[in-house]
């Protein structure tokens, strides 16, 4: 997301299972084992890996490790991460010219959510003799690589050191997961009688430094079932899981990734709004404020690639040779700039201990008991009553919106924009009561018709101005400003078609 370009990085999902044998066992001839058609024999190779965590080892609690690997064919940094059940989401980055050169910035990008700004340090260096054997199937294809390690840990900083070795066993990238934990159960089967055991370890790392002091995780507190607690605590901890899991892409700028990160702290401050009496009033408002200032500034790059799209809607709508290239060119320019001034916002405030502050007042709120008056509430009631005085909310400030355009013909920015947040609270509200799966759920269909109904007038008005405005400064400049008032009359007719649906859309909800 900086002005400098991110070092690459790519990913994969890892399923292998791990198992502890003794210095004189011998690796079993595989051959034959379940869809195993042959192998084949690779010479030992030497591997030097660093492992990196905080003090209080953040990582391991949280049950990722990252690495600096040197040797074998997948040198480089790789960063290791809880995936579904039983596999681990693997992420690599180039090996660097140094080792002094640190943690790539795409890398840590991918762990600071759970970092949230703690400083790394060296924890654990591994020496690997590791002997691969691959597996493969009748038509020669890679099943899975099987590695006899033996490995030696060193404490760097108490220069103790530990030495074991283990069988691992990975399955080939491509097979799929219900072939691949068959064929990893009969290989299993087969290691076990050659004398070896499930690790009773969950990595290397976790081995090598034996017992160590790690962060203890909050867990999070489970609510009595069909109690209002319940309801706004599963809510709102899978949209907390949501917005780290988006953080990493928002970090990167992916455009998918802001505009979802966008929506999921939005909809976060709904549910703790519209179902306040749950949770404690002031932590609420302070995660709500919180949330706030990191959605607007999510919301500023998103606006920006809005603008750029509805842009070439309306280049796509301008007669031929309405709009010069200059016109265009300026436009872009513009955009281009906005675009960097918005990724430098939002890195900056992603990169603040207010988000990071956040995110630990977030993992707090989930494990604590809520104590709001209403915290014991039948989920069924709270909620439908709550839904109930939304809709009221939002049916009332839409028909005065309707009633004014009814009028007029029109109606202000403010009015409109008024109408969008009480129709999207209200639509926000609704799909948690159904993804709850609560008796009486409503659907959201009406109130998600209206917001996007109201979104396109504002997204039309913000064109029609924007435009407007660079013709005044086109015009200094002393270049033909006709393109740009083509295009204010587009993006006003867009505006103007948005907001004819809104009668019948307020009547609807």
């Amino acid at each position: 997301m900086s002005a400098s370009s991110p070092s690459p990085r790519s990913e994969q999902l890892e399923i292998e299972r791990k198992y502890d044998v003794d210095s004189e066992a011998r690796l079993p001839d595989l051959g034959g084992t379940g869809v195993v058609a042959s192998v084949e024999s690779f010479p030992a190779v030497s591997l030097r890996a660093v492992y990196f965590d905080t003090v209080e080892h953040t990582l391991l609690s949280n049950r990722i490790t990252l690495r600096r690997r040197e040797g074998g064919h997948d040198s480089g940094w790789h960063a290791k991460l809880p995936a579904d059940e039983g596999a681990r989401r693997e992420v690599h980055a180039p090996l660097g010219e140094s080792p002094d050169d640190g943690v790539p910035a795409a890398l840590r990008r991918v762990v600071e959510a759970v970092l949230r700004g703690r400083p790394l340090r060296p924890v654990l260096v591994l020496e690997t003799e590791r002997s691969i054997t691959m597996l493969r199937d009748a038509d020669g294809a890679d099943l899975a690589e099987l590695a006899d390690d033996e490995v030696t840990a060193t404490d760097p900083s108490a220069g103790s050191s530990r030495s074991w070795r283990e069988w691992e066993v990975e399955l080939a990238p491509g097979v799929s997961r219900t072939d691949g934990e068959a064929l990893l159960d009969e290989v299993g089967d087969v290691l076990e009688r050659a004398g070896a055991s499930v690790s009773s370890s969950k990595s290397k790392l976790a081995r090598g430094l034996g017992d160590v002091t790690t962060v203890p995780l909050l867990a999070r507190h489970e609510a009595d079932e069909g109690t209002a607690a319940r309801f706004v605590l599963d809510a709102v901890g899978s949209l907390v899981d949501a917005l780290q899991r988006l953080d990493p892409g928002v970090r990167d700028a992916d455009p998918e990734a802001v505009h979802r990160f966008r929506i999921t702290a939005r909809r976060l401050r709904s549910i703790l709004r519209v179902f306040r009496g749950v949770v404690d009033a002031d932590d609420a408002a302070t995660v709500e404020k919180a949330l706030g200032r990191v959605g607007r500034a999510a919301g500023a790059a998103r606006d920006l690639q809005v603008a750029r799209d509805e842009l070439d809607v309306d280049l796509d709508a301008a007669p031929e040779g309405y709009v010069l290239h200059e016109t265009v060119g300026r436009l872009q320019a513009g955009f281009r700039e906005g675009a960097r001034e918005a990724a430098r916002d939002l890195e900056r405030d992603l990169g603040d201990p207010s988000y990071f502050e956040l995110l630990d007042r977030l993992d707090v709120l989930l494990a604590t008991r809520p104590e709001g008056p209403k915290a014991d509430d039948p989920a069924v009631k709270f909620v439908a009553a709550r839904i109930a005085k939304e809709s009221k909310r939002a049916r009332k400030r839409a028909a005065a919106a309707s009633k004014l355009y009814r009028e007029t013909g029109d109606a202000d920015r403010e009015t409109l924009h008024t109408v969008r947040k009480a129709a999207r609270r209200l639509r926000y509200a609704v799909e948690a009561q159904r993804d709850a799966e609560l008796k009486g759920a409503v659907s959201p269909k009406a109130a998600h018709a209206l917001q996007d109904a109201l979104g396109d007038a504002l997204d039309a008005q913000a064109a029609a101005e924007r435009f407007v405005a660079a013709a005044h400064t086109a015009r200094w400049a002393g270049e033909d400003t006709f393109g740009y008032g083509a295009l204010a009359t587009l993006a006003s007719g867009r505006r103007e078609a948005a907001l004819a649906r809104l009668p019948k859309l307020a009547e609807k909800l």
